[in-house]
């Protein structure tokens, strides 16, 4: 009697165990793509700050085209590194491209 008591306990621990493990994967996939979502939101909202900020200070620092670019992406690097945000060169300069266009069309109205 026992060894039954002994088998049926080892093997609701290893169910048990196993459910944890696909309920612990399922969780931290779903926080992951939380996160990403708000790691998106932040970047939209700190290039947009960082084109805004490059604008207003380019009559004073005398800076043109790519520069105001460098300006605008060293902003937004710092604003990223804040937050713990990490982005390839290719995603900062989409990021600063469409908050140029967004700026754009805002001035434009």
């Amino acid at each position: 009697m026992n060894q039954i008591t002994d088998i049926v306990t080892s093997s609701a621990m290893s169910i048990l165990v196993i459910l944890v493990g696909i309920v612990v994967q399922a969780v931290k996939k779903y926080l992951l793509t939380r996160g990403g979502k708000k790691a998106l939101e932040v970047a939209e909202i700190l290039a947009k700050n960082a084109v805004n900020a490059t604008e207003q200070v380019a009559g004073t620092l005398d800076i043109h085209g790519k520069d105001k670019m460098e300006h605008a992406k060293t902003s937004l690097i710092e604003g990223l590194e804040a937050y713990n945000i990490n982005l390839t060169n290719d995603q900062l300069n989409t990021f600063i491209e469409a908050a140029v266009k967004q700026a754009n069309e805002q001035w434009k109205k």
